[in-house]
């Protein structure tokens, strides 16, 4: 098995891309992360998710001890 790692440089909306950190995880915008995705501002109103919320993370929080600024990890055969 191989085992690919992707480092991530910042953290965007999963809606529209929107730049939420600076490469240090530090927050730039308030976000919600719900399970399995991270909304910006504008997203959220727009979207209203029903996921569960993990955290409301606001503007100048370091994030860089959560999932979100972990590198991506694939397995394959």
């Amino acid at each position: 098995m191989e085992r690919t790692y992707i480092p991530k440089s910042c953290c965007l909306c999963d809606i529209c891309n929107t730049d939420l950190t600076d490469d240090s995880f530090i927050a730039t915008a308030d976000s919600w992360w719900h399970e399995g995705w991270l909304y910006c501002e504008d997203c959220r109103a727009k979207y209203n998710p029903t996921m569960p919320l993990v955290m409301v993370i606001k503007k100048g929080d370091d994030i860089s001890n959560t999932d979100l600024a972990k590198p991506m990890i694939f397995d394959s055969w």
